[in-house]
């Protein structure tokens, strides 16, 4: 289960982060540890408030093991780095 997020974009050759907790009560339909949706369900939250900037990494903190999974945007959907292709013209 994540408890905490970081996610980072780039505007204007300038390194823009948000970062928050996550708990239940604030993501009551999202499995906490489904790294994917719950970054989705994070950034939809952060448009609907008004945010307007593309993040292409997001790190979530494991509350078990208190270790992070870094996760980039990635052909229109959130991969675990480690999961990336190697090469541009692969899709997988």
């Amino acid at each position: 289960m994540y408890i905490y997020y970081v996610l980072r974009s780039t505007q204007n050759d300038s390194l823009i982060e948000q970062e928050g907790d996550i708990s239940e009560e604030l993501f009551p339909t999202i499995d906490l540890s489904d790294g994917p949706a719950l970054i989705s369900a994070i950034t939809q939250q952060l448009e609907a408030n008004g945010a307007t900037e593309t993040w292409e990494e997001c790190d979530l903190t494991d509350s078990f093991f208190n270790r992070e999974d870094t996760y980039i945007f990635f052909h229109n959907r959130w991969l675990r780095r480690a999961e990336t292709p190697w090469r541009k013209d692969r899709n997988n």
